[in-house]
């Protein structure tokens, strides 16, 4: 029996779990409402008109729209052209939820994104819990249920909020499985993380390389080089089962042997001599000689963009640093770049009510706009980075969290350098990165001192 000092310092670990667990729910229930209130309204998809209810539509809506609208209409092996041109794993998502009812598959989209996100941020706030980071937890998880892009997008039609949960998800996983150090459930958190990022994968095929890193670094610091080599193998295996399933799917319909085919094209886009780096309607791209079937010619794209990036070093590296700060930019103002237009934040933000009159347009984009922009830009990098120094001084658990951080956030933005600077694609890892933004602001409000507690280490 647990003695009555024990019951006391566990006492209060219960109360804030549930405390979390309490707001969690509460987040999840104000969803229900504004779901409950969003007006339908009909949209033409193929020439169709689709009754979209109980959810915004996101950035890519329409194309997601018009992939589920095919799936329905001819099956899974649809030859629906957007279906191979984008990955066509979140159109069968939405094609699953509609078993449920296909004239509520979208509120069934929002209220399962939006279950799933409360879920996530809960879950790994209370694996934080269970470390030396425990001072933290609180913080950390209200910074990621209240975030207002972060927690609204869940009820919009896109990948993104199922990808950010699943980060989260998968990490408090890792957490968990070092906290109890079970050999007998290692395999059992394995294989969830496994199928949890080849989910990601199966919507968007870009994050495969973070899960990738991210289980490699778990597995081989858990077990060792030589233990850990067949799980990461095995872990592999289970991962890439998502994507080659959307090869299958497209061979079987069109006969090309890819995921998608449009990373050629968006590579090409943030690329050449008259490229921004960002997102453009109109764009002239690098030179490239194409022939053979789309997913032939996708490739070839790929390789002419990466030669002309090592042809062309100093215009490489200038459009990388502006890819850097499109990805990192604010969501409104004057520096903000990107494919945002319909966060849902935006509907309610005072900035973008400022900004609705000439002279709130003025301050907005003036000077002083500029500045509060840059102001937001650097110090949420900085606080970023310092919350990982903070960590990595730790030299134990904490300095692997922070590290498994790092990994989803530097993969990301990294992989957007050869694509295109986009604020939407930091979405996925915000969940991580407000995390490191947490421990960096808590430790500064601490006078440089982060408040570690006793608990179990990665030694």
């Amino acid at each position: 029996m647990a003695s009555k000092s024990k019951r006391a310092r566990m006492a209060p670990q219960r109360n804030l779990s549930r405390t979390m667990m309490y707001w969690a729910i509460a987040v999840f229930v104000i969803k229900l409402l504004i779901i409950a209130r969003i007006q339908a309204g009909n949209i033409q998809i193929s020439g169709n008109a689709f009754l979209i209810d109980g959810s915004w539509l996101g950035a890519d809506g329409e194309n997601y729209l018009t992939g589920f609208n095919a799936l329905i209409r001819d099956g899974v092996f649809s030859k629906e052209g957007i279906l191979n041109y984008w990955p066509a794993g979140y159109p069968l998502v939405i094609l699953l939820l509609s078993l449920f009812g296909k004239s509520w598959v979208l509120t069934s989209l929002s209220v399962i994104q939006s279950v799933i996100f409360s879920y996530a941020a809960y879950f790994f706030a209370s694996q934080i819990e269970k470390t030396r980071l425990r001072k933290f937890a609180y913080f950390v998880f209200i910074l990621i249920i209240l975030n207002p892009t972060l927690s609204l997008i869940s009820i919009a039609i896109g990948y993104e909020s199922l990808t950010a949960s699943g980060f989260l998800i998968a990490t408090g996983l890792i957490i968990k499985d070092f906290v109890e150090k079970d050999d007998k459930k290692l395999i059992k958190y394995l294989v969830v993380n496994s199928l949890i990022f080849g989910l990601m994968s199966f919507m968007q095929p870009r994050l495969i390389i973070s899960g990738i890193f991210i289980t490699s670094s778990w597995i081989l610091t858990r077990k060792g080089v030589k233990a850990g080599s067949l799980l990461v193998i095995v872990s592999l295996a289970v991962t890439l089962f998502f994507p080659a399933t959307l090869i299958y799917r497209n061979y079987k319909a069109v006969g090309l042997t890819a995921v998608s085919t449009n990373l050629g094209n968006t590579m090409n886009i943030g690329a050449g001599n008259t490229a921004t780096g960002g997102y453009m309607k109109k764009w002239d791209g690098v030179p490239c000689t194409l022939n053979g079937n789309e997913s032939q010619q996708d490739n070839q794209r790929v390789k002419c963009v990466l030669n002309w990036y090592v042809s062309n070093p100093i215009k490489a590296v200038k459009l990388f640093y502006n890819k850097s700060l499109y990805f990192w930019s604010p969501w409104f103002g004057p520096e903000a770049n990107g494919t945002m237009a319909r966060n849902p934040w935006l509907t309610i933000s005072p900035i973008k009510n400022i900004a609705s009159t000439q002279e709130g347009a003025n301050l907005v984009y003036g000077g002083f706009g500029k500045f509060i922009s840059w102001l937001w830009l650097l110090g949420g990098l900085a606080l970023l980075l310092y919350g990982f120094i903070v960590l990595w001084r730790q030299n134990s658990l904490e300095r692997f969290i922070g590290s498994i951080a790092m990994i989803a956030i530097s993969t990301n933005w990294l992989i957007s350098l050869i694509s295109i600077g986009d604020h939407r694609f930091r979405i996925p890892i915000m969940g991580m990165s407000l995390f490191l933004q947490a421990i960096g602001l808590r430790t500064l409000f601490k006078g440089g001192k982060a408040p570690m507690v006793e608990g179990p280490s990665l030694r």
